[in-house]
């Protein structure tokens, strides 16, 4: 090897070397004087004369110097100041003495090596390697046991290059003179590791005669950035072998024989109840690992670096509580009884459970367990899971986590329709809630009630309301002091009034294509589940087709579209189902096809107040004749591009009506019970299929259809009224729709010779 002994280069810690002053000190004896100086007693006097004037000579000087740069400088006179020895270190020279080879071992600084050297899925250093780590600057405290060896174990621990602060005997034997050793009174190894209070605690078993390098070894290894959440050492087992002189590090089932345990993860053992037969190695390993905390084998091929034991005669310890880490797994962290009924419903999933409570419904000895604990970061950079659901609120930016409080986790077992790829990404999409207020109190009080009761899965949802200008101080009154658990409250308030459409078409706009709302009106009132079904709709489809447009609360019992009026929905199923048309009592909307939609209305718009160039029409439909509905333009658009909204089994929001007389209630009883619809109760009926194509499809007029069917509706529409090709890139710009033909426009002159004003061209965009 080609490491530098620090202990010779100067660098051995002062605590070290005070108790050596002869080393360091230079005298010479009377035996090795001059004899003829001896003999000149007159030459000896000068000399000493001459010796006390050059004394006096400097002195004078000294105070002269003083004196003069007095002024110049600001000292405290109650404070002096002593300069240590890192102040004329030549720290040039010490780098390249400590860093000769590092041109040639310069290691990976990855935040996940341990996580990979777990799964075998990357190799191990060197001891080359190793060593090239600079030593901390850290205090030990080592624990023996008294034994037959001790003053042989005593002897080699004092040897280490880098030397414990303290050491402490366990038993009743006597070691004199020497003051970093003394006994303490603990019942066990486990007991006097708690009462230590060093950076490091040094455990050696009492059959180790550790080598002189070996602390300082592990110390490196350590606090490196591969290994700085791993228990180190160069013996150990694995799989039933015991391993001890291996090439490269590899994370092991038990390191045996030394532990060098952080500060930090003494807690850990301490609360932990060591078994009677449970070897300490075995403990000491366990326990570490349910913190999520490996052990790693080092390599060692210099007996310096070695902790000599005994030879084993067997290496059966008792590994069974080490799992293997499976991958993409669902991490449950959770300290909840309720949690247990969730989890076994993931039977079929990768699971790793981090809990202090016993999983007994559906015991699966292939899941890796962990004990809770107040920082879960090494559990979750050892597991490195796709997934966390909790039951406490967690806060890692790298991994998705879903919260779920005591009352939420009941309702949250449709989370094991989806895969564990999807639940991933939980937390990339955003749902705000956007309500349209008008003057109406009590409406107003039952949709606030109903909005507190939903569950919102620990999501951050934010809300928005959207006040009429008739909104009188009693709304704005409960608006402003109405408190908003979930996330932000945003009041907007119209000074104006404005017509429903504008209300409900600028009600929102996307910022990004992971923003979605739920538009809502005070008419309106929701199932606690209605926050769960758009979550779950969204997750499920929202990459599966681009035809689908939004997600409807409200389940209809009637068709509103046919030009005859309304009409009993008959052909409806029971379960979920796709309809091309927009729901308009509570409905999510997607970003990208509200874009389309903003842009779409405000081009056809444009053209209704100018020279109608464009007339759509959709066949044998009630819109045609409303002329500023945003339904019109929105239903023109679900057409043309054969787009379908998701409709629930069961509904989950319904529309109140309210007639002014009572008499009128009594009357139309019947047709209002049409519109109040029953509300989903019990979040087990939320169920979907897991393709988006095994979805019944009805078509604009509520019959029975399919995509291709309605598609070829669309362009024949398209046709008739764009001269532009149908854009097949589904990239939701509505430019193709909005192609006019050339027609004749009148245009009226006051006298028969006055020029024709000349028409503004229409930029149109044509994609071949």
């Amino acid at each position: 090897m080609a490491d530098i002994d620090l202990e010779r280069t100067g660098t051995r810690p002062r605590r070290q070397t005070h108790q050596q002053p002869n080393a360091y000190s230079i005298f010479y004896s009377s035996s090795t004087a001059d004899p003829k100086l001896s003999r000149h007693p007159m030459k000896h006097l000068f000399q000493s004369r001459l010796l006390l004037s050059l004394c006096c000579c400097v002195f004078a000087l000294t105070l002269l110097f003083n004196f003069k740069y007095s002024s110049n400088y600001s000292i405290d006179q109650g404070s002096v100041q002593f300069n240590d020895s890192s102040q004329y270190t030549d720290y040039a020279l010490l780098e390249q003495l400590l860093l000769q080879d590092s041109s040639t071992s310069t290691l990976p600084r990855d935040h996940l090596f341990i996580q990979k050297l777990a799964r075998d899925s990357i190799q191990g250093h060197t001891m080359h390697q190793l060593v090239q780590y600079q030593s901390p600057s850290v205090t030990v405290t080592a624990i023996l046991r008294s034994h037959i060896q001790l003053t042989q174990q005593l002897r080699h621990v004092l040897s280490q290059t880098i030397v414990p602060d303290h050491i402490w005997i366990i038993g009743d034997q006597k070691i004199e003179n020497n003051e970093r050793v003394r006994y303490v009174d603990a019942k066990d190894i486990v007991e006097a590791i708690s009462l230590a209070d060093a950076d490091y605690v040094w455990v050696l078993d009492h059959d180790t005669l550790p080598g002189k390098r070996y602390l300082e070894y592990a110390l490196k290894v350590n606090s490196s950035p591969e290994y700085n959440n791993a228990l180190v050492g160069t013996g150990a087992y694995r799989d039933g072998q015991c391993i001890s002189a291996i090439e490269r590090s590899q994370v092991v089932d038990v390191v045996r024989d030394s532990w060098v345990i952080k500060k930090s993860w003494i807690p850990f053992l301490k609360r932990e109840k060591k078994g009677k037969e449970e070897a300490l190695s075995t403990f000491i390993s366990r326990v570490l690992y349910t913190h999520g905390i490996p052990s790693v084998a080092l390599p060692s091929t210099d007996l310096d670096y070695m902790a000599h034991t005994k030879p084993r005669e067997t290496c059966k310890e008792d590994s069974s509580w080490r799992k293997k880490l499976p991958n993409d797994a669902i991490l449950f962290y959770f300290n909840l009884p309720q949690m247990e009924e969730l989890v076994c419903r993931f039977v079929d999933n990768n699971v790793v459970i981090v809990s202090d409570i016993e999983i007994k419904q559906c015991k699966n000895d292939s899941w890796p367990v962990f004990k809770a604990s107040d920082d879960i970061s090494p559990i979750l950079n050892l597991v490195q899971p796709k997934l966390v659901i909790s039951d406490t609120r967690l806060y890692q930016a790298e991994i998705p986590i879903i919260y779920l409080s005591k009352r939420d986790i009941p309702h949250s077992f449709w989370l094991t329709d989806l895969p564990v790829d999807i639940l991933a990404e939980w937390n990339s999409i955003s749902i705000k809630i956007m309500v349209n207020v008008d003057k109406k109190h009590d409406n107003y009080e039952r949709l606030i009630t109903s909005l507190d009761k939903a569950h919102y899965l620990g999501d951050s949802v934010d809300l928005t309301f959207l006040m009429d200008y008739a909104a009188d101080r009693t709304i704005q009154r409960l608006a402003n002091h109405y408190q908003w658990k979930h996330g932000r409250k945003y009041l907007r308030h119209r000074i104006v009034q404005t017509h429903r459409m504008a209300l409900f078409a600028e009600s929102w706009y996307p910022s990004s294509n992971d923003e979605y709302a739920i538009l809502l009106d005070t008419e309106l009132e929701l199932s606690p589940h209605f926050y769960s079904w758009a979550k779950y709709a969204i997750l499920q489809y929202r990459h599966q087709s681009k035809k689908l447009f939004g997600i409807s609360l409200y389940r209809p019992n009637m068709i509103e579209t046919d030009s005859g009026g309304r009409r009993l929905f008959t052909e409806r199923p029971h379960g979920p189902f796709l309809m091309q048309w927009p729901s308009h009592s509570g409905a999510v909307f997607f970003p990208e096809h509200w874009r389309e939609f903003h842009d779409y209305m405000t081009a056809r718009l444009a053209d209704r107040t100018g020279h109608r160039m464009q007339d759509v029409t959709i066949p044998e439909s009630r819109v045609n004749e409303w002329k500023l509905s945003w339904r019109k333009y929105f239903e023109e658009l679900v057409y043309l591009r054969s787009y379908v909204m998701l409709y629930p089994s069961t509904s989950l929001s319904t529309r109140h009506i309210e007639l002014k007389k009572k008499s009128q209630k009594e009357k139309f009883k019947d047709a209002l019970s049409l519109f109040e619809v029953p509300l989903m109760t019990n979040a087990s009926q939320l169920h979907l299929p897991a393709s988006f194509d095994l979805l019944p499809i009805y078509d604009y007029y509520g019959h029975l259809s399919d995509m291709k069917t309605m598609e070829k509706r669309g362009g024949d529409l398209q046709d008739s009224i764009s001269a532009c090709l149908p854009n097949t890139e589904q990239n939701f710009d509505p430019s193709d729709l909005l192609c006019p033909f050339g027609k004749i426009v009148t245009v009226t002159v006051e006298n028969e010779d006055d020029p024709v004003p000349e028409l503004p061209p229409k930029k149109v965009d044509v994609y071949v």
